[in-house]
């Protein structure tokens, strides 16, 4: 008696496709956490983001730091902002019986969707507030751009 080989089943075309769109999923979740991972620290400010006339304005709170003890850059299609506050003691405290404002390091990274004018931004540090300005290059796509065409002399 001989043996017998099954055919080899066919993939369901479905089945192929979730598990495509699955790995395509998980992939942009890891890249999503990464990121996430970036700003973490002893602790996060809140932030805003919005846009308003082709400028974005980011605003952070950080109350009770000072413009020396923050850090604010822009590279490679993000900002960062970064700071520190330090523990303060009550005089004369022995220990804290409750304590809510946190203190440390932290970093904030925003991924800015397209190119901003990074030598025209500005940040500003009032009440507490950070308010960081970043105008938006003007997109130069389809624009018509006329090359000059010029004649060679004949020898």
């Amino acid at each position: 008696m001989g043996l017998v080989k099954k055919p080899a089943r066919a993939g369901h075309p479905d089945l192929a496709l979730l598990h495509q769109e699955l790995s395509q999923l998980i992939g942009r979740l890891v890249e999503f956490d990464r990121a996430d991972r970036a700003g973490l620290g002893d602790w996060l400010p809140s932030v805003d983001v919005f846009e308003c006339r082709g400028t974005l304005t980011v605003v952070v709170e950080v109350p009770g730091l000072a413009p020396d003890s923050l850090r604010v850059a822009c590279s490679n299609g993000q900002l960062v902002v970064s700071g520190e506050r330090r523990e303060r003691r009550a005089p004369g405290a022995a220990a804290f019986l409750c304590m809510e404002r946190p203190h440390g390091r932290f970093t904030r990274t925003i991924l800015l969707d397209s190119p901003v004018d990074v030598p025209q931004s500005a940040a500003r540090l009032q009440g507490g507030i950070l308010t960081i300005t970043l105008p938006r290059l003007k997109d130069r796509r389809g624009r018509e751009a006329v090359i000059a065409v010029t004649r060679e002399q004949e020898q």
